[in-house]
């Protein structure tokens, strides 16, 4: 277990290693003052899209037509692009 951790760390670090280079000033500057309003509008549009989908998902299912699949397909992907990342803006 101790050895799993340890190579975990490990490639953590590599991998932060070969990050991309930091941004200019004015791309902090937006990363600071955006980031909260994409927070602010992308809470709420997460919890309307899985107050929406999840009794959808469920119709669907029930009901058990050939489009069940393909509906429950287009609900997970719109809630992973609502709810999913990127939490921070990109400059």
């Amino acid at each position: 277990m101790d050895k799993i951790a340890l190579a975990l760390v490990l490639v953590v670090a590599l991998a932060c290693c070969t990050s991309a280079p930091p941004p200019t000033i004015a791309g902090r500057t937006l990363i600071g003052i955006g980031t909260p309003f994409l927070l602010a509008f992308k809470i709420p549009a997460c919890v309307v899209s899985a107050a929406v989908a999840a009794p959808l998902a469920g119709a669907a299912e029930l009901a058990g037509t050939s489009q069940a699949a393909s509906l429950e397909q287009s609900l997970g992907d719109g809630l992973e692009r609502n709810c999913g990342p990127p939490y921070v803006v990109a400059p």
